[in-house]
């Protein structure tokens, strides 16, 4: 079948009801055509057909769009519930504007976070305390760890991350990822968390920081990047675009307590990944080099 037919094929079948042809078809269409519309058509197929987890994938692709209208995002919401992705259900609401839906989607939630503390107890505080424990996994294993906490009720997880965000064991990035998922949780109580750089910790609202890479100081090296490599060569541009990103991962919540000069920065992060000699012409340099040279090193640690 060409495209065209397999679409009125997919129309026909959800019209039918017939929800496991539908979210086949649905899903030949989207792989042909990735727009919007189809999308939806897609998750809506396979929400009918319980196939929870690949429908919530298959709707953060375009989440805007869920986001838009009450009935899209109760979509959205009911894949995440059924899939008990409380954590990412709880951020989904926070990002729409308040609303009787938000009154309405909170309770929908709440009530499936009781469900599972009645009929899953044991298996939810086998994974908190894996997530207690995340700093005992490899690196690399801990991004797993990080996906298996969002099944957590919101309280479990909240109690688990404020522990997380002192453990100094734990490698930087997985501490920068707790920390960012109780910004967008809006957690708005203060939580303590061990910086990355001088080992001193801080105190935070999660609710009141802005997000990755929206500050000023991330702007201003953005665009001292550009400046200095956007016309010039586009590929070390995208390279060191990807890494500088990395960078201000690391530093977040406080890159502008670090990068005090935002051309030093690029000068020194350009002459570090291309093999130039630095030497560094004041102390505030230095520090910023031995920064990102710290940086790399945690970096090389996730390799290895």
């Amino acid at each position: 079948m060409t495209i065209a037919e397999t679409q009125l094929a997919a129309e026909q079948a959800s019209r039918a009801q017939d929800w496991s042809k539908a979210a086949s078809l649905w899903e030949q269409v989207y792989q042909a055509q990735q727009t919007a519309p189809v999308n939806y058509e897609l998750v809506q197929a396979l929400v009918a057909d319980q196939q929870y987890v690949a429908a919530a994938n298959y709707a953060s692709e375009f989440e805007a769009q869920y986001l838009a209208t009450d009935a899209a995002a109760d979509l959205y919401l009911n894949a995440l519930v059924a899939n008990h992705d409380f954590i990412s259900a709880h951020i989904m609401i926070k990002a729409r504007p308040t609303s009787a839906w938000t009154t309405a989607a909170n309770t929908t939630l709440k009530a499936a976070e009781s469900t599972a503390e009645r009929t899953l107890g044991s298996t939810l505080t086998t994974t908190m305390r894996h997530f207690y424990h995340l700093s005992d996994q490899p690196v690399q294993k801990q991004v797993a760890g990080l996906q298996a906490a969002r099944h957590l009720p919101y309280e479990r997880y909240l109690t688990a991350a404020k522990f997380l965000l002192v453990d100094p064991f734990l490698h930087p990035l997985t501490r920068v990822e707790v920390l960012y998922t109780l910004y967008q949780l809006q957690v708005s109580e203060t939580v303590k968390m061990q910086w990355l750089l001088d080992e001193k910790m801080l105190t935070l609202c999660p609710a009141k920081l802005v997000a990755l890479g929206q500050d000023e100081t991330s702007k201003a090296v953005y665009h001292a990047l550009k400046v200095r490599l956007g016309n010039q060569d586009v590929f070390l541009y995208e390279s060191l675009r990807e890494l500088l990103q990395l960078q201000l991962m690391y530093l977040y919540p406080c890159a502008a307590q670090v990068i005090t000069d935002s051309t030093v920065w690029i000068d020194l992060l350009i002459s570090l990944q291309t093999g130039q000699t630095i030497t560094p012409s004041d102390d505030q340099t230095e520090k910023m080099m031995k920064i990102q040279q710290k940086i790399q090193q945690f970096s090389l640690d996730l390799q290895s």
